[in-house]
């Protein structure tokens, strides 16, 4: 009995790994795209270690996702020895436990072909595993079950057994053709395995948000682009408020390594070097290198672009912020000068409106501000008009002499009404500059109406000083319940304010409460005993109430402290 479980025993063996001589011809030729990964953490410590294979000649490779969580750097290790850095992960799946990566090759390296036709029931496979011996090492079986993956590809059941050091392995065709690659049983079952699609898992790519995915930011090592070249500036632009100078100067270098023809790409690193350059270097040499650096990426966007005058629009706008915000620069490249020198190249090749709204920032901020205006009023004649033009029109035009507050008004109209309908919270700033205008015409039931939009869009979120000056408009159509009821509030904020306390007594002076009102004046001069115009304002409760000579003693304080109305009210109460 015991030798005949023992033939057994040595028949399945046979059957399971092939005879050596057996293996296929093409195994020896292969044997060195099976590979041994090792992943390394924070302080270059060994984290993991698992099988991958090549599918490429140039050094991509599938293996396992579990064994890059976490990972700083990665390598390569074939079975002479040979070690590869993965310099790139080109996508991956948590759920399948799937990554295709990319390793960096000197020339070029063994590997297994993708199968181009799905895999049928029945069918024999191998599983190569890694090995340093010469001669390959390898199982056989065939597939017991096919079942759907995701789109065309499938996943596979096999009847090869596998060991937990051999997931990941690449599973077969009878030509050497790779189809999927090796993954346990759920339930530990070992004596079958399973095998996730290669060809899934070889065309994982990135999406333009997917850097931020968890699947790829618990992963240190590089991510690649999306391959259209406008998913990836989306991409970039998302990765330049994350990360620190450094790497993202390191990002930019690697876009134009894998996007050398992009202009937006040269602009985006010129910027880089321009703005950022005190980050990188803090001395005035090393800070003068970065804006040489900038120069040769703004020409390089020149060449590159399709659109001439844009790219010379780009460069006007970054040079004209470098001199705004650095005035002690003394490079003429990176002057208001050179800005306006290069923004009417833009403006001879294509005289679109948007680079006229340039100019006007440039005019205003050299006091031309009826240049300025007029630059500002060929955006707004135009389909490029927007409340920035319109509103620096507005404030242009409220420098030059003699300028209508009527024109004005319409000028922060139109600002406002190009926000649409209804208004969001963005244009709450313009309705504050628009009640300013309001003021110098008299409109205070308006500005009334202003000031409840305004309160309307920031969710009542608004100081104790909008309660005042919201109470003064009201005050001045009349509202006075409404401009008490402001005023309170305006206390209730901030009660250390005498003004508001005055501001108080007089509305009350003006519903005829003078008791109210000689509290009001109280409370404001218990705050500041010097407050002439309070003492006047007291002194007037006081007579209104008949308290002639407490009234007289009030006033003559106020005339003390400077208060012109408090003498000619002293000639007519006190004589």
């Amino acid at each position: 009995m015991k030798k005949i479980l023992l033939c057994l025993f040595v028949f399945s063996q046979i059957a399971a790994f092939g005879a050596k001589e057996k293996a296929p011809k093409w195994m020896n030729k292969q044997r060195k795209a099976v590979v041994m990964i090792t992943a390394y953490g924070e302080n270059d410590e060994k984290i993991a270690e698992g099988l991958g294979f090549f599918i490429s000649e140039d050094g991509k490779l599938l293996t396992g996702y579990s064994l890059f969580q976490g990972a700083q750097r990665a390598v390569a290790t074939d079975a002479d020895g040979k070690t590869y850095e993965i310099v790139r992960i080109q996508g991956a799946d948590e759920l399948y436990d799937v990554i295709c990566c990319e390793a960096e090759i000197p020339k070029k390296v063994a590997y297994f072909p993708l199968a181009t036709v799905p895999v049928a029931k029945d069918a024999p496979v191998y599983m190569m595993l890694f090995s340093k011996e010469k001669k390959p090492v390898y199982k056989s079986g065939q597939v017991t079950e096919v079942s759907k993956l995701k789109d065309s590809y499938n996943y596979y059941k096999t009847s090869i057994p596998l060991e937990s050091t051999e997931v990941n392995a690449p599973v077969l065709t009878e030509t050497g053709e790779v189809f999927g690659f090796a993954q346990s049983d759920a339930g530990g079952d070992k004596t079958v395995s399973y095998a996730v699609s290669a060809g899934y898992t070889a065309n994982l790519k990135m999406s333009n948000t997917d850097m931020f995915n968890s699947t790829y930011t618990s992963i240190g090592i590089k991510k690649a682009w999306p391959e259209k070249e406008e998913d990836a500036l989306v991409a970039l632009y998302l990765l330049s408020g994350r990360q620190k100078a450094k790497s993202y100067l390191e990002t930019l270098n690697d876009f134009i390594a894998t996007f050398p023809n992009s202009d937006d790409a040269y602009q985006n690193r010129a910027s880089f070097y321009a703005l950022r350059r005190t980050e990188m270097d803090s001395t005035a040499d090393g800070q003068k290198k970065y804006l040489d650096l900038a120069l040769e990426d703004m020409n390089r966007a020149v060449e590159l672009s399709d659109k001439k005058a844009d790219a010379y629009y780009n460069n006007a706008k970054l040079i004209y912020n470098v001199a705004l915000t650095d005035t002690t620069l003394a490079d003429e490249n990176w002057s208001v000068e050179s800005a306006v020198k290069t923004l009417n190249q833009a403006i001879s090749i294509e005289d679109q409106p948007v680079f006229h709204q340039l100019e006007g920032d440039i005019l205003l901020n050299n006091k031309q501000y009826q240049q300025a205006y007029d630059s500002y009023m060929i955006v707004n004649r135009s389909n490029m008009a927007s409340a920035d033009s319109y509103y620096w029109a507005a404030k242009a035009k409220q420098n030059i002499e003699g300028a209508d507050p009527k024109e004005l008004l319409a000028l922060m109209d139109s600002a406002i009404a190009k926000f649409g309908s209804p208004t969001p919270v963005s244009a709450a700033p313009y309705l504050l500059e628009r009640i300013e205008i309001r003021q110098q015409l008299g409109q205070y039931a308006l500005i009334v109406s202003d000031y409840n939009l305004y309160y309307e869009l920031v969710q009542g979120k608004v100081n104790d000083a909008f309660y005042f000056f919201r109470e003064q408009a009201k005050s001045r159509v009349g509202d006075l319940d409404g401009a008490l009821s402001d005023i309170q509030q305006a206390i209730k904020m901030n009660p250390s304010d005498a003004e508001y306390h005055a501001e108080e007594a007089s509305l009350y002076v003006r519903k005829k409460d003078y008791v109210a009102a000689l509290a009001s004046t109280e409370k404001a001069l218990s705050i500041a005993p010097d407050y002439a115009a309070c003492h006047r304002l007291k002194g007037l409760c006081l007579a209104r109430t008949g308290k002639n000579s407490e009234a007289c003693v009030a006033l003559e304080k106020a005339k003390e402290l400077g208060d012109p109305v408090a003498e000619r009210m002293l000639n007519e109460q006190c004589k």
